[in-house]
């Protein structure tokens, strides 16, 4: 008799432990996103960012943290190839007929502003670039938010 107590006693004990570690994990797996997801997500931005000028030819997390339970912080070091030269893409965008005028100024100040912060370099030269970028939990997921100016990250 006192067996069948034990046993019995042991079920509740043993589902009670199962139930606990499978919240933990819930709880802690999507905590922040993976080191995957934020390498892709972070290549796609930058290639849009700087689209028809660098790509994408290595992503590196230096570091990474939680703001808070829903946005996460990671750094890192983007390499990036040169498609073209920063004066071969002006001349590109200013012989670039969908782009309106306002278009073609605003992006050959951008240009400019390129010019004046980045070293000279060609087509097929690689150039490492430090990023903050800040990822969001939504209900699809961890989403790359922007990327976080440095007055952003005090």
């Amino acid at each position: 008799m006192i067996q069948i107590k034990h046993s019995i006693l042991k079920f509740p004990f043993i589902a009670l432990l199962l139930f606990m570690t499978f919240s933990l994990t819930a709880c802690i797996g999507d905590s922040q996103p993976s080191e995957s997801d934020i390498k892709s997500m972070a290549a796609q931005y930058f290639d849009n960012q700087y689209s028809g000028l660098f790509i994408t030819s290595n992503v590196i997390k230096k570091n990474g943290y939680k703001q808070n339970e829903t946005h996460y912080v990671a750094e890192l070091t983007i390499t990036g190839t040169a498609q073209q030269d920063l004066d071969s893409y002006a001349k590109s965008i200013m012989n670039d007929s969908s782009l309106s005028s306002l278009e073609k100024i605003t992006n050959s100040m951008a240009v400019g502003l390129l010019k004046m912060t980045m070293p000279d370099f060609e087509a097929g030269d690689q150039i490492e670039f430090e990023k903050n970028y800040l990822f969001i939990k939504t209900d699809n997921g961890w989403q790359l938010k922007n990327e976080l100016k440095p007055e952003d990250q005090l």
